[in-house]
């Protein structure tokens, strides 16, 4: 087996496990064994675990990067910009539970050793959307905050179960974050758009 395969193999078990137990959860050893390796070639091949970990989140950003690149690169601060770019990060990360559960550690002050990824991947982001939005929204708005509260309210809906959502009615999973019906997401990606323009009172793209 090539060095290459063996360090996707690693990078994939890491990504599941630190998003199941976390990166102070994980051991070198449980991340070998995931990946059918012994824990010397797992710091060989990445440069240790706070290394490893740095990868993992990395290849996470890019993937969100690459499922949310359309509606980031051209934004517009209309409406139906707002929303398209919504409905591609409510898609990417309700497909994707394990990026997910990555950021969700973080806020439980997981990894605390790499407080800086927050500025490196995510302020810079979320930064230029508010940018982009400031000359439209009304003054009394702090957009800060209202921006913030999005990837807060996406995540806290994907990873807990819905207000009226019953245990039995939800399909089997085999990881830490519950299935979410197309019923159920489509509720909320409605619920998410009211927020916004409720928040935010956008105009509308112009005609053509």
């Amino acid at each position: 087996m090539s060095s290459d395969a063996d360090l996707d193999r690693i990078i994939d078990a890491a990504t599941r496990l630190f998003a199941e137990l976390g990166f102070d959860g994980t051991t070198l050893r449980l991340i070998a064994d995931g990946a059918g390796v012994d824990p010397a070639t797992v710091d060989r091949l990445t440069g240790g675990k706070t290394e490893l970990y740095r990868q993992v989140m990395r290849r996470a950003t890019d993937a969100e990067k690459k499922a949310v690149g359309g509606a980031a690169n051209g934004f517009t601060p209309t409406r139906q910009g707002v929303e398209r770019l919504l409905d591609q990060y409510v898609d990417f990360y309700s497909a994707h539970p394990e990026y997910l559960g990555l950021w969700l550690h973080r806020r439980t002050g997981d990894a605390a050793d790499t407080a800086d990824l927050e500025e490196v991947y995510v302020r810079p982001r979320l930064g230029g959307i508010v940018e982009a939005l400031r000359e439209v929204v009304p003054g009394d708005v702090d957009l800060d905050l209202t921006v913030w509260t999005i990837p807060w309210v996406i995540s806290g809906f994907l990873s807990q179960r819905a207000l009226g959502t019953r245990v039995d009615e939800e399909t089997d999973t085999s990881g830490p974050y519950r299935n979410i019906s197309p019923d159920e997401l489509e509720r909320f990606r409605n619920h998410l758009h009211m927020l916004l323009q409720r928040m935010l009172m956008l105009p509308d793209a112009p005609d053509g």
